[in-house]
């Protein structure tokens, strides 16, 4: 059965629609986004693995009425779910790297250089200059976001043949990414992982790709502790989408109201030149930061072992796991 791809707008008949990543209308969702509605024997990880197990499926009724693919975003995860159903003979040969691109993607890891390239060109498809779906070219969003997918599901097939199609997109980015990883690898950075509290503290002396930083941390809440040419260290708590998507093969992680930790570090972490912020736990990866007026992170005076100890007090309160587990 062919299948179409069509941005989400009101119009389209959710009965023919199989909206894929988001949670757009459709007769079926396959996503992991909160809030999903997959069924149970399609769920995974990834929106672009429930759409494999789609494919693998025997029952293949399970397609029958159905005419268009939709989703509400842009992002790597959604651009390999609709790829996945649109072109299923090419994604059932190809999946290991579909999955390790939109892994790359939704999770900000490096999983494998095939995969986070392919991330970083459909990442970078919307905002380089030569790209010709340029978010800038278009003043309407649906516009912007059909020829966005039709660009991108026209190129997948020849960036899963050659990773490095358009490696002057985004060459720099995947450089600073290794060196930084083999930074951390090499202990010339610091990280230190507290398995029981899904708590790693990265202490750094410049800053470090935020891929390379979810990558050796591991876990959902990254403290980085980053030394300042002027003194003192910047201070940036942040949550991954760990906690966010809805996952099948990890444990279930809650995230707890960080309210009295920012009042903590209020109160006994004043200094000039800033103040503690806290984004709203509902987004994707909030943060929480000593910022300064611009929003931009801002050193702080305190030494990193003070801070570093705050923050750990908190989560000990709120542990992944009880102790001894």
């Amino acid at each position: 059965m062919t299948l179409r791809y069509r941005h989400y707008s009101p119009e389209l008949d959710p009965d023919a629609c199989i909206s894929v990543d988001g949670n757009a209308p459709g007769r079926l969702n396959l996503s992991h986004w909160p809030g999903n509605r997959t069924p149970s024997r399609f769920k995974h990880d990834l929106s672009t693995g429930a759409c494999l197990k789609l494919l693998q499926e025997k029952d293949r009724d399970v397609l029958r009425g159905f005419t268009t693919v939709t989703n509400n975003h842009w992002d790597t995860d959604g651009c390999c779910s609709a790829f996945a159903l649109i072109q299923p003979g090419v994604a059932l040969v190809q999946g290991h790297h579909l999955i390790a691109a939109a892994l790359a993607g939704d999770f900000e890891l490096f999983t494998t250089p095939e995969g986070v390239k392919i991330d970083l060109t459909l990442t970078a498809l919307t905002q380089h200059p030569a790209s010709s779906v340029h978010s800038d070219r278009f003043t309407d969003e649906r516009a912007r976001r059909q020829a966005q997918y039709d660009h991108g599901l026209a190129l997948l097939p020849s960036l899963l043949a050659n990773p490095d199609l358009h490696a002057d997109w985004f060459a720099r980015e995947y450089w600073t990414i290794q060196r930084d990883l083999r930074a951390l690898r090499e202990d010339l950075h610091h990280v230190e992982r507290f398995d029981a509290l899904d708590l790693s503290v990265v202490r750094a002396d410049q800053p470090l790709h935020r891929t390379a930083v979810n990558t050796a941390a591991g876990t959902d809440r990254v403290l980085t502790l980053t030394s300042h040419p002027q003194g003192g260290v910047t201070a940036e708590l942040r949550l991954t989408t760990l906690s966010w998507f809805e996952l099948v093969a990890q444990p279930k992680r809650t995230r707890v109201d960080w309210s009295p930790l920012l009042s903590r570090l209020t109160e006994e972490f004043a200094a000039a030149g800033g103040h503690w912020q806290a984004d709203d736990l509902a987004d994707p990866t909030p943060r929480l930061a000593f910022v300064g007026d611009s929003g931009d992170l801002a050193p702080h005076p305190a030494g990193a072992d003070r801070l570093q100890a705050a923050v750990a007090r908190f989560f000990a309160s709120h542990p992944l796991r009880p102790a001894g587990i």
